[in-house]
């Protein structure tokens, strides 16, 4: 029982992993997703997911802009930890843009370095990221 329990987090992991190229092939960002719980409130079940985004390549990253595309269904601002949003006062939560914290702005992520950042979302499955606008050492 524990293997598969063990395989189901591991198909889950490289499921929802996917990677993201900038001018420079060698350089390289994942993000990785892991649901840490699920409860329903009036019918309606939430999840918290908790993600890591780690630098795979060669080159420093200083920033990159993190695109919601789906199932990214928050209620407010504070249900997003460890990231930042773009705009001030985002129109609409599910499409904000958002990007690094300020302190890996300031320091970087280095090869193979990751932080993680997470998120409260209306249902049970996680969000799909996409990643542009990425800041990093040539």
């Amino acid at each position: 029982m524990m293997i598969k329990q063990i395989l189901l987090i591991t198909f889950m992991i490289a499921m929802f992993s996917f990677a993201v190229y900038g001018e420079n092939q060698s350089m390289q960002l994942t993000i990785s997703q892991m649901r840490n719980s699920t409860w329903t409130d009036m019918d309606i079940t939430y999840s918290i997911y908790v993600g890591t985004i780690t630098n795979t390549g060669t080159s420093m990253v200083y920033d990159a802009t993190i695109i919601p595309e789906t199932n990214f269904n928050i209620q407010r601002r504070s249900d997003v930890w460890k990231l930042d949003f773009v705009d001030a006062m985002p129109k609409d939560l599910q499409h904000a843009k958002l990007h690094f914290p300020q302190y890996i702005s300031q320091i970087g992520l280095a090869f193979n370095t990751s932080f993680t950042f997470g998120y409260i979302t209306k249902g049970s499955e996680p969000a799909i990221f996409s990643i542009c606008d990425l800041v990093y050492t040539k």
